[in-house]
C-alpha cells in the first residue's frame, strides 16, 4: 500500500502525533482526507507497522523497536491454563530468563513469578497447586523463598493496580513495567544481583522505545521513583 511505502521512506522521526503523521502522508497523496486517514492509521496499528506507545504519540516498528517478551513454553501454558480457567482475571507472568537479554551474567535456573489482582491472587494459587507438579509459593518473603525456591518455581504475588499493559498481549510484561519491577517487586529483585542494573537500563535504552512518562507514573505507585531515576538520569 502507498502509505506503508511513504513510512518507510520517512525514517527522520521515529516518534510522531497523529497530526505530523497525517501531514506526511498528505505530501504523498494531497487529495487524503481525515476520515480516510484515521482508517490507514487504524490499517498501520493492526499490521504491527507503528505502535502507539503514549498519549497522541506513536512510533514504527523497526528493527525491534517495540519490547516484546519471548515466553518459554511453561510460561504461555501457565498463561492458557489462567486464561481458561479465569478468563476475566488481571494477572502478568514474568519469567526471569526474560532478563538475560540484558544481563551480564546469566540466569541459569527459571523462575516463573505470576502477578495477579489482589482479590484473586489466592484463588489462582490454589488453582495451580491443585493441577500442576512441582513447587508454587503463595506470596513468599525473602526466607521462605531462599528455603524453598527450586528450579521452575512458580511465586504467585498481588499485582499493583494501573500497571501498564499492553492491550493486544495484556497478560504479558511491557518494557517499562519490566524495568521498575526490577527495583519494585522483591522476588524479581532476588533473582540477580543488583549490580547489574545500570547495564539493564542502557540495554534497554540502546534497544528498546521506552515511554518515560509511563514508565514514571507506574514507578510512583510502587514507590520506585527515586530508585529509578538514578539510573535513567546517568
Amino acid at each position: 500500500m502507498w502509505y506503508e511505502e511513504a513510512l518507510k521512506e520517512n525514517t527522520d522521526k521515529k516518534v510522531f502525533s497523529r497530526k505530523e503523521l497525517f501531514f506526511l502522508l498528505q505530501t504523498y497523496h494531497e487529495s487524503l482526507t481525515y476520515n480516510s486517514y484515521k482508517w490507514i492509521l487504524s490499517d498501520l496499528i493492526s499490521k504491527e507497522l507503528i505502535y502507539k506507545i503514549g498519549y497522541d504519540s506513536y512510533c514504527r516498528n523497526e528493527d525491534g523497536l517495540i519490547y516484546k517478551p519471548l515466553y518459554s513454553d511453561k510460561a504461555q501454558q501457565l498463561e492458557s491454563m489462567i486464561e481458561q480457567e479465569y478468563p476475566l482475571v488481571d494477572f502478568c507472568i514474568f519469567e526471569s530468563f526474560l532478563l538475560n537479554e540484558f544481563l551480564n551474567h546469566q540466569i541459569a535456573q527459571n523462575t516463573f513469578i505470576i502477578q495477579v489482582e489482589k482479590e484473586l491472587s489466592a484463588f489462582i494459587f490454589d488453582f495451580l497447586d491443585e493441577n500442576l507438579e512441582g513447587r508454587i509459593l503463595y506470596k513468599p518473603n525473602k526466607e521462605i523463598y531462599n528455603r524453598y525456591w527450586s528450579e521452575g518455581c512458580i511465586i504467585i504475588v498481588d499485582k499493583v493496580s494501573e500497571a501498564p499493559y499492553d492491550k493486544e498481549a495484556p497478560h504479558s510484561i511491557v518494557l517499562e513495567k519490566l524495568l521498575v519491577d526490577i527495583f519494585a517487586e522483591p522476588m524479581i529483585r532476588c533473582l540477580f544481583s543488583t549490580s547489574e542494573y545500570p547495564l539493564i537500563i542502557e540495554t534497554a535504552k540502546d534497544n528498546y522505545h521506552m515511554d518515560l512518562k509511563r514508565m514514571m507514573r507506574y514507578a510512583r505507585r510502587r514507590n520506585a521513583t527515586e530508585k529509578i531515576k538514578k539510573y535513567i538520569e546517568e
